[in-house]
């Protein structure tokens, strides 16, 4: 394929992220509004999480798809729900009718992501992996900021219905440059029969994962401990099946396994740092909202620039994952002395990772980049709720005990990255 067609195909992948990102820092910011011209609670944390919820559950399905049908299709269809969401979202009569959009919306977003990966796959070669995905973390870390002011302003000074009319034009952009330019494939993979049953069960055992996580933060686990045990046990049976669900490699390659853990660790680093970190400024220092702003758009700022200079780096992908990875250690033990550097620190680190890891995982595969990657995607969403949970206890507490806490997921992803040089590289 022609460079220009590649391009025109990246940006509408990036174009699509964009929209997703911007729509789940959107309501966060701008659910009180959108809760006030509805005058009601009911169904408030719904918004939000039916979201997440539906495209958790489907995005295992959504990989399998892929395999059987191409990953142009499936993002054709998954753009289609999305968009349908964005459309009848703005004419929600209440905010049961919203979370129905919302669940649409998360459909269609766990359908994407497993075909944005597999198209990546497809159109790029593996030493072009890096900074394609550096290029799809800044496009997050700006759309996360667009959508948090966004949340903020236009529901006093419009109405919370805009940005679905300004989202709606990016999106059938995003559609048409992928629709337009990427032709059909022929999965490389060999098909295997669709197991309906196991699928429904890895549905419902994420379902009930992610659900306990929600539920987790009231201090309920019981739902988060049921769903923990159906989900290992259908894993379980699917290793003894010959991975039907999830993919092969996860089996056969200890070095997907170790960055699939780093990738889990990273998740929550970066959810700790980027959810905590606000709090313990103001809580914990008794630093005004303007400076734990200032601070935290330092964080920002390095992570983008390490999500940079992580994809335009031209070594092997093993020792920038160390890099990034020290720099959070570093950051992490320089809080109580030199805070805004260690803000800088864990904001870079977090930055370099997020390119580097993801795309080190794209190479794990020489045929089913989509069921790696939406795999280490869950896994990364898995480690980023599981860890903010963890560390909500820790504002109860000395700060030192938050500090620690990030100290030991650093060091655990320093050491983890340590061990990964002894598996041999694809």
């Amino acid at each position: 394929m022609n460079r220009p067609k590649r391009t025109a195909i990246l940006i509408g992948l990036l174009l699509c992220m964009g929209a997703s990102t911007i729509m789940q820092t959107y309501f966060s910011s701008a659910l009180p509004a959108i809760s006030d011209s509805f005058n009601s609670v009911s169904f408030y944390s719904w918004v939000h999480g039916s979201y997440i919820l539906a495209s958790s559950a489907v995005i295992i399905l959504s990989s399998s798809l892929c395999q059987k049908f191409g990953n142009r299709k499936n993002f054709i269809i998954g753009s289609l729900l999305f968009g349908l969401g964005t459309i009848i979202a703005p004419f929600s009569s209440s905010m049961l009718y919203l979370v129905i959009a919302r669940i649409a919306m998360g459909i269609g977003a766990g359908v994407v992501v497993p075909a944005t990966y597999g198209i990546i796959a497809e159109q790029f070669e593996k030493e072009k992996y890096a900074a394609v995905f550096a290029a799809f973390a800044v496009v997050q870390i700006v759309f996360n900021g667009l959508g948090s002011l966004a949340g903020g302003y236009l529901p006093h000074i419009a109405s919370w219905q805009v940005i679905f009319y300004i989202l709606l034009p990016v999106e059938m952009l995003s559609f048409w440059l992928v629709f337009r330019n990427l032709s059909d494939s022929v999965p490389v993979i060999q098909i295997v029969p669709f197991q309906f049953q196991q699928h429904l069960l890895m549905i419902i055992a994420i379902l009930l994962v992610t659900l306990g996580i929600e539920q987790a933060y009231h201090q309920q686990y019981l739902v988060l401990v049921f769903g923990a045990v159906l989900l290992f046990l259908v894993v379980r049976k699917d290793a003894n099946n010959g991975n039907v669900l999830l993919p092969k490699e996860f089996v056969s390659d200890p070095l997907l396994r170790n960055l699939c853990f780093q990738v889990f660790l990273l998740g929550a680093f970066y959810n700790v740092c980027l959810a905590y970190l606000p709090s313990l400024m103001q809580f914990s220092m008794g630093l005004s909202a303007d400076t734990a702003g200032n601070l935290l758009a330092v964080f920002v700022v390095l992570m983008g620039i390490g999500s940079i200079l992580g994809g335009l780096i031209k070594i092997s992908e093993g020792p920038v994952i160390l890099i990034g990875w020290s720099a959070g250690l570093m950051g992490s033990i320089f809080m109580p002395f030199f805070f805004t550097l260690s803000v800088g620190l864990l904001g870079f680190g977090s930055g370099v990772l997020t390119s580097v890891l993801l795309a080190y995982t794209s190479t794990r595969t020489r045929g089913n980049a989509a069921g790696v990657n939406s795999t280490a995607h869950l896994i990364r969403n898995f480690g980023g709720s599981i860890g903010t949970i963890l560390f909500q206890f820790s504002l109860n507490y000395p700060q030192r005990y938050y500090i620690g806490g990030v100290v030991i997921l650093a060091l655990s992803g320093l050491i983890a990255a340590s061990l990964s040089f002894r598996f041999k590289t694809m």
